[in-house]
């Protein structure tokens, strides 16, 4: 694993966590150039209800927003989400530096590992990174296949053992109603 970048021409690359919503805008800006800019992921996928319950993690090269990851909180593991660095700035282990801020901070909130789901074309980015498999790809299904992948957060104790069925490790979250209900549950 390579050491991830201090600098780029000159300029610190450092991370914050999004405090104000001027923050939140820049992590939003950044997502949306990524993935509805370069991808065509359409607005009702990348942006899905749960950024207001989520961590954001930015990053920066001076004081330009370059990249960006989301974190959602589970009772004993931290999900990072929507990886999205700036294309001109890719190269440069901004990834790395952010998924290792969201490792330090799973690690603060006891958290014992970190889950991703992956396409499959991504998985030798975050093998190289020191990710493992949690479901076969073979296993994976649907027409968009995804992997999920898992990491220790703490590198001096052993990940747990952890299995699941694709069911429940892939199955897609539901979408909800104003209340907050699933949509396929009927409300009285």
């Amino acid at each position: 694993m390579t050491i991830p970048a201090q600098s780029i021409d000159g300029e610190a690359v450092t991370t914050k966590l999004a405090m104000k919503m001027e923050d939140s805008l820049q992590a939003f800006a950044v997502r949306a150039a990524c993935f509805m800019g370069e991808m065509d992921v359409p607005f009702s996928e990348e942006f899905d209800g749960h950024d207001f319950g989520a961590t954001h993690v930015i990053a920066y090269v001076g004081e330009e927003p370059v990249g960006t990851v989301r974190v959602r909180w589970f009772q004993s593991f931290a999900k990072p989400e929507r990886l999205a660095v700036i294309q001109r700035f890719r190269g440069h282990d901004i990834g790395q530096v952010l998924l290792e801020r969201c490792r330090t901070l799973a690690e603060a909130r006891g958290c014992n590992m970190l889950y991703v789901q992956v396409l499959p074309g991504d998985l030798s980015y975050w093998e190289k990174m020191g990710w493992r498999r949690l479901v076969s790809e073979e296993a994976s299904s649907g027409a968009k296949r995804i992997v999920a992948m898992v990491k220790v957060v703490d590198p001096s104790k052993p990940l747990p053992d952890v299995e699941a069925p694709e069911a429940v490790v892939l199955r897609p979250e539901p979408q909800l109603d104003s209340s907050g209900r699933p949509l396929s549950i009927a409300s009285n």
